[in-house]
């Protein structure tokens, strides 16, 4: 090995750092860029009172995903309005989404923002009311190359195993 193809080598390896960070980063923007991305950051329910799952990659991938993130926690009424007014600023951007509204309150909504299968983004959002007046909700982002039609029809049939 020369010295310049050396020097080369050095400055590509340097370089690699750089775009893992830029690639872990686009995720993060592109969750970041849903006005609920504030709850998953932890600025409307602290992330002490969440359960947060992540997972990436090949546990995804029979679903065409290349991204899964769930929130889980129970809220009070004010919060509760704010984590529905986010999820229903974002439908209002969808591509495509489907809610359900119970007297008056946000029970269910499934959404995607992109017409193509390639790097879609999904956004899911489920509520029950507890005995004790709280709410349970749950919160999913996902990113894959699937459309809502089929994520659904596979949710569907994985629930069926």
């Amino acid at each position: 090995m020369s010295p310049d193809s050396f020097q080369i080598c050095l400055i590509d390896m340097k370089r690699i750092p750089i775009l893992l960070f830029l690639l872990l980063s686009l995720s993060a923007w592109s969750q970041d860029r849903l006005k609920s991305g504030a709850v998953f950051d932890g600025s409307v329910v602290p992330k002490d009172r969440m359960v947060e799952t992540l997972v990436d990659g090949g546990s995804v991938k029979e679903y065409g995903l290349s991204l899964f993130r769930s929130v889980r926690f129970d809220v009070d009424e004010a919060e509760f309005r704010t984590v529905t007014s986010l999820v229903l600023s974002d439908a209002a951007q969808a591509y495509n989404k489907e809610t359900e509204i119970d007297r008056g309150r946000l029970r269910y909504a499934m959404m995607s923002f992109s017409s193509v299968r390639k790097d879609g983004e999904f956004l899911c959002f489920q509520s029950r009311t507890n005995e004790d007046g709280t709410c349970s909700v749950i919160l999913v982002y996902m990113q894959g190359e699937t459309t809502l039609a089929d994520l659904k029809e596979k949710i569907k049939n994985s629930t069926r195993k």
